[in-house]
């Protein structure tokens, strides 16, 4: 499975309408004043294919939240912007990866996805002279996105590719904390993302994989991988072994030459090459024998842990992984909801088809690289004063 790694999201912005130049300060830049320096709020222009005028109303409102709690930037300036397209949510896939990269989706749902997003761009010291942060570049972001569950789940899983009933599998972050009444999630365990997901009550947008099914498609997908493995280990080529006999004989008629005033040396030197000489085919066979080992051991854990989830009853539990099909003998199979990523697919059902296109039916709520410094600060008024419960009362409406 691909590694889960956390990706920084970098927001490169090059408009000419704004100019990098330097700010008049008392004295030479110090790092205190850019950190004290009143910022700006800026307009990054809209991205997107649809324009909805009705999604655009909405993702003005979410600015406005925003705004209302941190109206005057400080150290920073803060630049937004809106964006709308296609939703691919609870669609099922076709063609996964075709020649041109691109994958086939069909049945796309009946709404599109429109996302609001806020970068925000240090103030620095350059030359003794003080820097506006916008534009540039920067790693902190809030973003909500609307009818897309970005940011919360991960792409399918392109590697195993996993699906059910057409459905791609993919991965859900990994739980850490409460926060406001909701789950807060991070993309990996000890970073500074935070995705929240706001949907209607009773029902989430998304169904977990349970442990049966996982299990099940592991056994099928690692039996698949060895063989292939396997059969191409069986194809390798091998040399004739006059050839090889050959090779070696004049590999060690090299010795006699190179070391033919030290004996002692000779002897160590042709020892040591012919305790670990293997022809062509010892050498393939020995590395087939390895793979088909190591298909019956691994089979064998899955098989095992099948069993003992169907003992203790806990076959319809959902699946967590560090790792999908984790083809070793030590790493655990399962974690907790806290250490591992859980493995679900869209639930179509969740979306209903009485409500116009441009109507968010869920949210997930985002923010990152704000650790420390002044967007360490930007990160604390979000996450004490944004009003969450705004975007729950938008949902359906």
């Amino acid at each position: 499975m691909k590694k889960q790694i956390t990706m920084l999201f970098l927001l490169f912005i090059h408009l000419s309408s704004w100019s990098q130049q330097s700010i008049s300060t008392n004295g030479n830049c110090t790092n205190s004043m850019a950190h004290d320096a009143k910022g700006r709020w800026a307009r990054m222009a809209d991205l997107g294919t649809i324009k909805s005028s009705e999604a655009y109303k909405r993702l003005d409102a979410i600015h406005n939240m925003l705004f209302t709690i941190y109206p005057q930037p400080v150290g920073v300036d803060a630049a937004w912007r809106r964006k709308d397209g296609i939703s691919y949510f609870g669609a099922k896939r076709r063609n996964f990866n075709r020649e041109d990269g691109s994958t086939d989706y069909i049945s796309l749902p009946h709404f599109f996805q429109f996302t609001y997003e806020c970068g925000f761009f240090d103030y620095y010291c350059s030359e003794g002279k003080m820097i506006p942060g916008y534009p540039g570049e920067t790693g902190a972001v809030i973003t909500v996105f609307a009818n897309n569950l970005s940011h919360f789940i991960g792409d399918g899983l392109s590697d195993c590719d996993m699906n059910l009933n057409g459905f791609p599998v993919k991965t859900r972050y990994v739980f850490k904390e409460k926060w406001k009444g909701y789950d807060l999630y991070t993309a990996e365990v000890g970073t500074s993302t935070h995705s929240v997901l706001i949907h209607r009550p009773g029902m989430l947008p998304y169904i977990p994989v349970t442990r049966k099914q996982y299990l099940e498609h592991s056994i099928t997908h690692l039996t698949t991988m060895y063989d292939e493995i396997v059969n191409g280990l069986e194809k390798i080529p091998v040399r004739s072994l006059e050839e090889q006999e050959k090779e070696k004989n004049t590999k060690l008629e090299k010795f006699k030459k190179d070391f033919a005033s030290d004996p002692k040396k000779l002897k160590s030197n042709m020892d040591y090459y012919l305790s670990g000489y293997q022809t062509d085919q010892q050498r393939r066979d020995e590395q087939v024998s390895k793979a088909k080992k190591n298909k019956t051991d691994i089979i064998i854990r899955y098989k095992d842990e099948l069993d003992k989830t169907t003992r203790e009853g806990l076959l319809d539990s959902p699946a967590c992984t560090i790792g999908m099909h984790l083809p070793d003998l030590v790493s655990p199979i399962f974690a907790d909801e806290d250490k591992g990523n859980m493995l679900v697919v869209d639930n179509p059902a969740y979306t209903r088809k009485d409500l116009p296109k441009h109507i968010p039916q869920f949210f997930v709520l985002t923010w990152q690289g704000m650790s420390r410094g002044v967007r360490g600060e930007v990160g604390k008024v979000i996450k004490e004063k944004f009003p969450v419960e705004k975007l729950q009362a938008m949902i359906d409406k």
